[in-house]
């Protein structure tokens, strides 16, 4: 009796912790509202774990990929033009792009709750960034916010 009260109980927390999970959106733009051109939207997002993630790209040119994960994390990349689900599962900075606009700064930063390899994706960040040529401001406020 014990063993199945302590099954439905560790069954109704693990069901309770996904009800509570959400799901957030980043629009992949070719400009947003303000004239600012290939850019996410939002650049920079804070989430739990757990939580989802749907990229919406504007056009059929954006797509997303990540390029700098926390240890253990599943790296990914979606299709083009396609809108694309990802749940994050591991703690820390997430550095993405659009493929084809990469150059052109439109990356992104998702913090899923503690930044805890922060220092990692700053240092990447600097390999990275002399393949940016346009928006490099854009990234640096956006690891700026990540804490």
């Amino acid at each position: 009796m014990l063993s199945k009260l302590f099954t439905a109980g560790a069954l109704a927390l693990a069901l309770s912790t996904n009800a509570f999970a959400a799901e957030h959106e980043v629009k992949l733009l070719t400009a947003d509202a303000s004239g600012q051109t290939m850019i996410m939207e939002p650049g920079y997002l804070k989430i739990a774990k757990g939580d989802t993630v749907k990229f919406t790209p504007a056009d059929p040119t954006h797509n997303v990929e990540s390029m700098v994960i926390p240890q253990g994390a599943e790296a990914f990349n979606g299709p083009m033009g396609q809108p694309f689900s990802v749940t994050f599962n591991n703690e820390g900075v997430y550095l993405y792009k659009c493929t084809p606009h990469f150059v052109m700064g439109m990356l992104g930063v998702i913090q899923v709750d503690n930044a805890v390899n922060i220092d990692d994706v700053k240092q990447q960040w600097t390999t990275i960034e002399p393949g940016v040529m346009m928006n490099k401001e854009r990234i640096a406020q956006y690891l700026e916010q990540a804490q």
